[in-house]
C-alpha cells in the first residue's frame, strides 16, 4: 500500500532525534508511514540496532555527535527536512494512526489561515500505559528559517526574531502520546538533566523556568528539601505578572505545593502564602485548588478540602485543561473520589451523592466515588424496600444485567461496607449456580 497524499501542497516531513531506541524505533516510523513525506531520523550516538532499523524502514538516517545539546540536534534535523511541514516528535512518542490520518486536512486548513503551527493535546502515560497527565506541546509546524529550538534541555520552540508564532489549538482533534516518563525510561536521564540544567543556568542565572525544571529533578530523585529550595528559587525569580498560559510555572507552583503539604511539620499559613502567589499570578490554574484540596483534607478539615475541590472543577469546567489544569485532569477520579468523601465526612449527604452522580455519568467504574455513593444512600442498616430503591437509582448509570457491571456493583457494596445490600445483589443478579461458577 503506497504512501497517501491527501494534498500535493501539504508535505509532511516526519523528523526524530534518536539515541539507543531500538524498541521503539519502528513503532515511531509507523505510526503516521502513510501520511509521511518524508521520514528524517538523526541518531546521536546510537550503540544498538536503531540506525540499522531506521534505514531498512526507508527513512534517511544522519549522525550528529552529541554535544549535550537537545536543540541543537533538533534544529540540525530540521535543517535536513524538505517537507513544507516538520513533525518533530520523540521516539517514545507517537499519534494514534487513526488521529495521524487527519493531519493533512488540519494542516491544509492551517495553510489557508497562515498559522504556524499546532498546539495538540500531549498524554503522559504511566507504567500501565494509562494517562497520569495531560498537557499540550506545539511538535507539528511549518518547516519555515525563522522557526527554531532553543536551550539546551527543556527546549522551546520560537521565533528566532523574538516575535509570537502564529498557532492553532488542535487539542480536542489530536493528541501525543508521551511513555518518556515511565518508570524505566527515566532511569540514567538523572545526571544527564541536572548537567544540562546547571550549564543552561550558567549562562543564564535568572531563568526561573530553568530553575523549577531543576526542582522537578530533585523531587523525582527524593530529594524533597532541595527540591523545595529550587521551587521557591524560581518563584522569588518570576516576573511580577506571567503568561495566561504560562505551564511550567504552574508546575512550579502545583509541585512546591505537593511538597510543602506532604512535610509532616508544615505550618497551614505557608502553604496557604504559596497558594496566594500562585493565584495571584494565576488564577486560572485550577491545580493550585486541588492541591489546596488535598491538603486540607490530610490535615482533616473536610469543609476547607470540599470548597478548594469545587473551585477547582469549577475552574477546569470554566477554563478547560489547554495547557493548564494538567494533574487534575489527569486524577479527575481521586479529586471526586476526595470531594465525595469530604461531603459524607460533614454530613452533607445529598450533595455528596450529587457529586458522585455527577463523576460517575462521567466515568461509571470509579470504585472508590461509587462505594461512597452508596454510604450516601444507605447510612445505615438498610431494610429490603431501601435496598430496592438504591438498586433502581444505580440502574440508571449500570446496565444490571450486563456481567462487568455486575460484578463492578457488587464489589463496591462490598467495599463501602454494606454487608446487607450486597447479599441483596447476590441474590439479585445471580442463582446459587451462577454464584458457584464465578467464586463468589
Amino acid at each position: 500500500m503506497g504512501r497517501v497524499r491527501a494534498d500535493r501542497q501539504i508535505r509532511i516531513s516526519q523528523c526524530m532525534i534518536v539515541k539507543n531506541e531500538e524498541k521503539n524505533i519502528e513503532r515511531a516510523l509507523s505510526w503516521g508511514k502513510q501520511i509521511m513525506w518524508e521520514q528524517i531520523v538523526v541518531d546521536t550516538g546510537s550503540t544498538d540496532r536503531t540506525a540499522e532499523i531506521a534505514e531498512a524502514m526507508g527513512a534517511s538516517v544522519f549522525l550528529f555527535p552529541w554535544i549535550d545539546d537537545f536543540s541543537a540536534a533538533k534544529n540540525f534535523a530540521i535543517s535536513k527536512a524538505k517537507g513544507n511541514w516538520i513533525a518533530l516528535l520523540d521516539a517514545d512518542e507517537y499519534i494514534r494512526p487513526e488521529d495521524a490520518r487527519k493531519l493533512p486536512g488540519i494542516l491544509r486548513q492551517l495553510s489557508q489561515r497562515g498559522l504556524e503551527g499546532l498546539s495538540t493535546g500531549w498524554q503522559q502515560l504511566d507504567d500501565e500505559g494509562n494517562i497520569f497527565s495531560s498537557g499540550t506541546q506545539i511538535r507539528i509546524f511549518r518547516n519555515d528559517p525563522e522557526i527554531r529550538y532553543r536551550r539546551r534541555i527543556h527546549e522551546q520552540l520560537e521565533s528566532v526574531k523574538g516575535r509570537e508564532l502564529r498557532i492553532g489549538d488542535v487539542v480536542q482533534d489530536l493528541s501525543i502520546f508521551h511513555e518518556g516518563y515511565q518508570t524505566k525510561a527515566l532511569k540514567g536521564k538523572s545526571g544527564r538533566n541536572r548537567r544540562l540544567i546547571q550549564e543552561e543556568l550558567k549562562d543564564h542565572p535568572e531563568d526561573y523556568e530553568m530553575m523549577g525544571y531543576m526542582g522537578d529533578e530533585c523531587s523525582a530523585d527524593g530529594e524533597t528539601a532541595e527540591a523545595i529550595r529550587w521551587y521557591r528559587r524560581a518563584v522569588e525569580h518570576m516576573p511580577l505578572s506571567l503568561k495566561e498560559y504560562d505551564q511550567r510555572s504552574a508546575a512550579t507552583f502545583t509541585y512546591l505545593l505537593r511538597l510543602l503539604s506532604e512535610e509532616e511539620k508544615v505550618l497551614a499559613g505557608e502553604v496557604q502564602k504559596v497558594y496566594d502567589q500562585a493565584v495571584q499570578l494565576l488564577p486560572k490554574e485550577a491545580d493550585f485548588d486541588y492541591m489546596m484540596g488535598r491538603f486540607f483534607a490530610a490535615q482533616e478539615q473536610p469543609n476547607q478540602a470540599s470548597a478548594c475541590l469545587e473551585r477547582a472543577l469549577q475552574k477546569l469546567e470554566t477554563y478547560g485543561c489547554s495547557n493548564r489544569a494538567l494533574l487534575l485532569a489527569g486524577n479527575l477520579q481521586d479529586a471526586y473520589d476526595l470531594l465525595v468523601q469530604c461531603y459524607y465526612q460533614t454530613g452533607e449527604l445529598q450533595t455528596c451523592v450529587n457529586r458522585a452522580v455527577t463523576y460517575l455519568k462521567y466515568d461509571r467504574y470509579g470504585m472508590g466515588v461509587l462505594s461512597r455513593l452508596l454510604m450516601a444512600l444507605l447510612p445505615g442498616e438498610g431494610t429490603i424496600k431501601e435496598y430496592e430503591a438504591v438498586r433502581d437509582f444505580l440502574s440508571r448509570l449500570y446496565h444490571m444485567g450486563d456481567l462487568k457491571d455486575q460484578l463492578f456493583l457488587i464489589k463496591a457494596a462490598k467495599l463501602s461496607g454494606r454487608e446487607g445490600f450486597y447479599d441483596f445483589l447476590l441474590n439479585c443478579m445471580f442463582t446459587q449456580e451462577e454464584r458457584k461458577g464465578l467464586g463468589i
